[in-house]
């Protein structure tokens, strides 16, 4: 990105802030805050039950937030909008959780609240930005996975020290759970991908030969504006004298260490879904992929190389 082209993307990004952003999502709940703030507290002190009821009235208004949001809108509220409603949520209980002396037993269940709150938060925050996927939100990213390790780090201490002390509590149970239930929590994206695959690969039995067509890079804007290349082997295969066709991963640094000549009217096994054909994947193509060709066809003579204009080259 040129000079020009930062200077106008910071010119929309703070027009956006001061003109949506600012008002809607940071002085109209610092306003409310404000003039609930004294309430809040007085009815703390005054009955503990009243904490947890101000809490469920401030999630149900959480809840009503993102359902308004999914009607306007017409989609499910984005990760960052679920972490905006965690925060608030989180500022809630902080308010509750000074209004009490430290010595109260609702203190170290609003603490418990709280840090339970703030690990939602930070898991939300970091999953949205390592979705963005650019350098800057990939920094973000890191940045939240690091805190959550540290408070995760502190947390287990304070756990062995409570162990050893013999002073173990509810709490020091419940911050153990807290921990246990981080470790799904942490790989949940992965998983559920990891899923989704697993069970499209069970239903992939048909085995086709396909055969490489074409390597093809497809050119897309990140959300700082700088072009971002994915590049893909387009691959044909035919199944009961229907041709289909799919795609296999492929790294810029493999074709270059293979050569696109090479690569272009190899033959590449596709498994597809019975039931549906069109569905159908192929394994990403390493730099080993030519190896046990090679090893098969040892005295066959190279093929007369395209020119470097062809743009697609049909299997033998």
């Amino acid at each position: 990105m040129n000079r020009t082209d930062i200077i106008r993307s910071l010119k929309s990004f703070f027009s956006l802030l001061l003109r949506k952003t600012l008002p809607l999502y940071v002085l109209a709940p610092a306003v409310c805050l404000y003039f609930l703030h004294q309430p809040i507290c007085s009815a703390v002190r005054a009955s503990g039950s009243a904490a947890f009821l101000i809490l469920l009235a401030a999630f149900g208004a959480v809840l009503l937030n993102w359902l308004v949001y999914t009607v306007i809108h017409r989609k499910h509220p984005s990760l960052l909008v679920y972490a905006y409603g965690v925060f608030c949520l989180l500022l809630v209980d902080l308010i509750e959780y000074n209004a009490i002396p430290a010595y109260d037993p609702l203190a170290s269940s609003l603490a418990t609240i709280a840090g339970c709150l703030t690990f939602v938060f930070l898991f939300l925050l970091g999953f949205w930005f390592a979705a963005r996927n650019t350098r800057l939100s990939r920094v973000f990213a890191v940045a939240a996975w690091i805190t959550i390790g540290l408070l995760a780090f502190f947390m287990l201490f304070q756990i062995l020290r409570d162990f050893e002390s013999r002073k173990a509590t509810s709490n020091t149970w419940i911050a153990l759970l807290i921990l246990i239930a981080l470790i799904p929590a942490a790989f949940t994206y992965r998983m559920r991908s990891s899923f989704r695959r697993a069970m499209f690969r069970h239903r992939a039995t048909g085995l086709a030969a396909g055969c490489i067509v074409q390597l093809i890079g497809e050119t897309r804007l990140d959300l700082d504006g700088d072009p971002v290349t994915d590049y893909h082997a387009r691959i044909e295969y035919t199944v009961d004298d229907v041709q289909y066709e799919t795609r296999a991963e492929i790294y810029k640094l493999t074709m270059r260490w293979l050569g696109k000549k090479s690569l272009v009217g190899q033959e590449i096994a596709v498994h597809y879904d019975p039931a549906n054909p069109a569905d159908a994947y192929a394994d990403r193509i390493d730099r080993h992929f030519l190896d046990g060709l090679e090893e098969d066809e040892p005295e066959q003579e190279a093929p007369s190389e395209p020119p470097a204009d062809a743009p697609e080259k049909a299997c033998l």
